[in-house]
């Protein structure tokens, strides 16, 4: 029998639901998504953390956003931690 290796898909992987966006304010590369269905986090305060916009199943996610790494960190702390990285500084509102 031949084994065949399974390569990854050359598609980005879909996001399983609609995620809130907060941006720190000290920090603003700093995000913090957390599913709609979600409670928020005690810690994202207005006076540290500001709403950016929901992030849709279909819309292009943030540089720097992992949609595994957010369905583990959602799965394990019900949020996902993330920054912004280089090549998009801003995510348009």
């Amino acid at each position: 029998m031949i084994s065949v290796p399974l390569l990854a898909s050359a598609r980005p992987s879909a996001r399983d639901c609609t995620y809130n966006l907060f941006r720190n304010r000290q920090r603003p590369d700093i995000l913090c998504a957390v599913p709609e269905h979600h409670p928020v986090p005690s810690f994202l305060v207005p006076e540290d953390w500001t709403f950016v916009r929901p992030l849709h199943a279909a819309d292009m996610a943030p540089a720097g956003f992992e949609d595994r790494a957010a369905t583990v960190g959602v799965r394990f702390n019900g949020f996902y931690l993330f920054q912004i990285t280089a090549s998009q500084k801003r995510i348009a509102a």
